[in-house]
């Protein structure tokens, strides 16, 4: 860049604010996250550049710092990058670079007085035009804040509650939290640890919904609620389900966090509820398994769900299926291990770390005491259905270990 004289006028040197402006903008655009076309124009970059060079080539005309009236741009450009969702650090690595721009100028111009005065004087100038833009990016950052958090406290109320609401307000409240309303989504619901504190789990949910936002290209809508985290995701975008499972078994891994609990995909933000509702049923079943923490998904539990739809039928149906196993675990984990291994005896061996005769042999014990065979896959998915809500069942009875296949003989306190 050549070193043009001007003649104490500059502000108003429209070949040297033009050259200034291209060049910064030229450094900024595409550079910084949010200074792409998919945010804001290009002209409304250079704009506001302009007018930054503009103020300080004035300061340093006039030998002042920036009027307050000179510093009204800088808050509007603050505000309105903040509601374009462009990160405050870009703004401000945008401000330095035009800063450079304009310094390497100062330096170049040569003109009085000289020295480090005129340098002096346009960083304060910028620091000035820096700071108005700051304040205001976070006033209005904390006021879209407040509006989002309200928005997503309505909303998120109304589709946990099942509440009737209507179009316009899903629309409304969609708009304000970016979430695309027709789009189909799905409802999972974060089960918390025991032991995590109100603060634990604010940042525990502020780090999912970093995460999954990342991962789905999209908003999440979230409520913490009674040990648990709500939220509804985006379902026709982003990762498949294997990759939304490792997502989220990330999340397990933590120690904030015990199970997850994924429900349908329903076609629109407005059938939520209905997600919700089985994200819900899933949790009901997972809280009465015995197995350990995982992502469990609506569509795996689906006969768990119809049984829990009537207890009292669920109920007879446990007692009737393996009544007579409740007091017998190893036979209850060779049902398990026979319907992980699809039948077979020896696989089901290894599971268990016993002998494949001695998986035989419990095979047989089941089927004597409940009138079922587990190597028949009819009866074998009665009795491991029913061995998931094994739970229904107190135990009522006493045993001790005596020789064989490891089985335990039962004496019943009524000592029958």
């Amino acid at each position: 860049m050549g070193s043009p004289q001007y003649d104490g006028a500059v502000s108003k040197n429209a070949d040297v604010v033009g050259e200034l402006t291209g060049e910064a903008s030229n450094l900024i655009w595409n550079t910084y996250r949010g200074y792409t076309s998919a945010v804001f124009d290009h002209a409304e970059l250079e704009h506001f550049v302009r007018m930054n060079v503009v103020v300080v080539l004035g300061c340093l005309e006039r030998g002042s710092n920036p009027t307050p009236s000179e510093l009204v741009h800088a808050r509007e450009l603050g505000e309105l990058r903040a509601r374009q969702g462009v990160p405050l650090e870009s703004v401000i690595q945008a401000f330095r670079s035009t800063e450079r721009v304009v310094l390497l100028h100062v330096e170049r111009s040569r003109i009085a007085p000289t020295g480090t005065e005129r340098i002096e004087r346009a960083l304060s100038c910028f620091d000035a035009l820096t700071n108005s833009m700051i304040d205001a990016y976070r006033d209005a950052s904390s006021a879209l804040d407040a509006v989002r958090a309200r928005a997503e406290e309505e909303l998120t109320t109304a589709l946990t509650k099942g509440l009737a609401v209507d179009q316009h307000d899903i629309d409304r409240w969609a708009d304000v939290l970016e979430f695309d309303p027709a789009r189909a989504c799905l409802c999972a619901v974060l089960e918390l640890a025991v032991s995590a504190d109100p603060l634990a789990s604010q940042r525990f949910r502020r780090r999912a919904v970093t995460a999954l936002t990342a991962s789905m290209n999209g908003p999440v809508i979230s409520r913490a609620s009674d040990g648990v985290i709500v939220l509804f995701l985006r379902a026709d975008e982003g990762p498949s389900s294997g990759s939304l499972d490792l997502i989220m078994g990330g999340l397990i891994g933590t120690k904030d966090c015990r199970a997850v609990y994924l429900g349908s995909t329903v076609p629109s933000l407005r059938s939520g509820y209905e997600s919700y509702r089985h994200a819900v049923k899933v949790r009901d079943v997972a809280l009465g398994s015995s197995e350990g923490p995982r992502v469990w998904h609506y569509r795996e539990v689906l006969l768990d769900v119809l049984l829990c739809a009537d207890p009292p039928a669920r109920g007879e149906f446990v007692r009737s299926r393996i009544g007579a196993l409740i007091n017998r675990p190893q036979l209850l984990d060779t049902v398990a291990a026979l319907a992980d291994c699809n039948l077979s005896q020896a696989r089901a061996a290894s599971q268990l770390f016993v002998h494949v005769n001695t998986v035989a042999l419990r095979a047989k014990r089941i089927s004597e005491l409940t009138g079922r065979n587990p190597l028949v896959f009819d009866d074998l998915v009665e009795l491991y259905l029913a061995a998931r809500h094994r739970h229904e069942l107190e135990p009522t009875t006493s045993f001790h270990h005596a020789g064989g296949d490891g089985d335990p003989r039962v004496t019943r306190s009524s000592g029958v």
